[in-house]
């Protein structure tokens, strides 16, 4: 070998020595965090700002923080919602009809409605408005869905603050109004906030005059709603690809008319009450004109720890291996003729119902018969004729 070809050599080397320096020295000092895909630590969005070496994208029309006294959001526009949305006590954010509203994904951002606030959704049949997630590949549980903080009672006055944000609610006003969804589409909700699966809407001592009605509810992480304690009523929902249908707990008294399920990884419908089963006021709801089409990995209904007084008529089901778990704190549910059945038509299922534990109650209380249930039995019903 010449000189001049170790020099070349030597050359070389030192070249691609200071190249690998200068590649370690650009990522040194960048936390690990910077790359997890999730806004942590101090970064302004996901793996951005803060002490990441990477600028934030700029969103379209971004939307976040405090609503204070009124904001609307226009026909036919998109929004981001880049951090959570608070909306104040007396104040109100109004979004039209047609609105869309894209979600970043994976910073824990969802709208909370506090005591006194209100959010009202304004949609048509035409123009729906639509949450969902801001991802090019979205996926159940990029953001965190709605929360509404209303002033309705409880049966639980020892617990009255939300896991997620610390929002209290629950109150004395039954009558309360939180929210109104008309015509919208809420995808991609149920991330893990403070360790606690979010619903795509949860209610939280919210009172009757609020409004939920016509709404479909898509490809979530947890359950379509969350309902503690309160009045509502609900109607007109259609709820597919969840892992919960409606969990309700904490003593609520309500109605649900009118809503079409499917695809349900666990129980669909939970009722629980994690206290003192003979606390005031007691749950008790109404639920008629329901269609649930298969799968789900357990039980149609689960009553916990004293469960809920339960009406159901008009009932139509496909698909299922078991109707119904009852815990031995909710037995008495059964023996004391505090849940009726009547009618509800079951089709391809393993079994038409099933009291898993204990099995030995009486089922005299579950009145089969003919019915179709929300409107067209498997079929979606002509009143989801909006959702395409």
């Amino acid at each position: 070998m010449n000189k001049t070809t170790l020099f070349f050599i030597s050359f070389l080397f030192v070249l691609l020595a200071s190249s690998c320096e200068g590649d370690e020295s650009a990522t040194a000092g960048i936390p690990l965090s910077c790359f997890d895909g999730f806004r942590d630590g101090d970064e302004v969005g996901v793996d951005c700002g803060g002490s990441c070496d990477t600028n934030c994208p700029v969103y379209i029309n971004p939307i976040g923080g405090e609503i204070i006294w009124r904001t609307v959001l226009k026909t036919g526009t998109t929004y981001t919602i880049t951090e959570p949305i608070i909306i104040r006590e007396q104040s109100m954010l109004e979004i039209q009809a047609g609105v869309t509203i894209k979600v970043v994904p994976h910073i824990g951002a969802h709208i909370a409605i506090a005591q006194g606030g209100q959010l009202n959704c304004n949609g048509s049949a035409e123009a729906p408005i639509v949450f969902e997630s801001l991802s090019d590949n979205p996926s159940p549980g990029d953001w965190g869905g709605i929360l509404a903080m209303g002033k309705a009672s409880t049966n639980n006055p020892n617990h009255q603050m939300t896991t997620a944000g610390s929002y209290l609610y629950g109150g004395i006003e039954d009558y309360d109004y939180s929210l109104k969804l008309n015509f919208v589409k809420i995808k991609h909700a149920g991330e893990k906030i403070n360790q606690e699966v979010q619903a795509a809407v949860g209610l939280y001592g919210v009172g009757f005059q609020s409004q939920i009605n016509q709404v479909e509810f898509a490809e979530l992480g947890g359950a379509a709603l969350k309902i503690v304690g309160g009045t509502p009523n609900l109607g007109k929902l259609y709820i597919h690809d969840a892992i919960y249908g409606i969990h309700s707990k904490d003593g609520w008294r309500g109605s649900v008319d009118e809503v079409y399920l499917k695809n349900i990884e666990s129980s669909p419908f939970v009722f629980d009450n994690p206290i003192d089963k003979l606390s005031e006021p007691k749950a008790s709801v109404v639920m008629d004109h329901i269609s649930f089409v298969g799968s789900t990995n357990e039980s149609l209904f689960s009553l916990r720890n004293g469960g809920a007084e339960l009406q159901l008529s008009n009932w139509y089901v496909n698909g299922i291996t078991s109707f119904m778990n009852v815990d031995s704190d909710s037995q008495e549910l059964i023996t004391n003729n505090l849940v009726q059945v009547s009618p509800i038509e079951f089709e391809n299922s393993a079994t038409n119902f099933s009291l898993l534990s204990p099995e030995n109650l009486d089922t005299s209380f579950i009145k089969t018969g003919a019915t179709n249930g929300s409107g067209a039995k498997d079929e979606l019903p002509s009143w989801l004729n909006w959702v395409n």
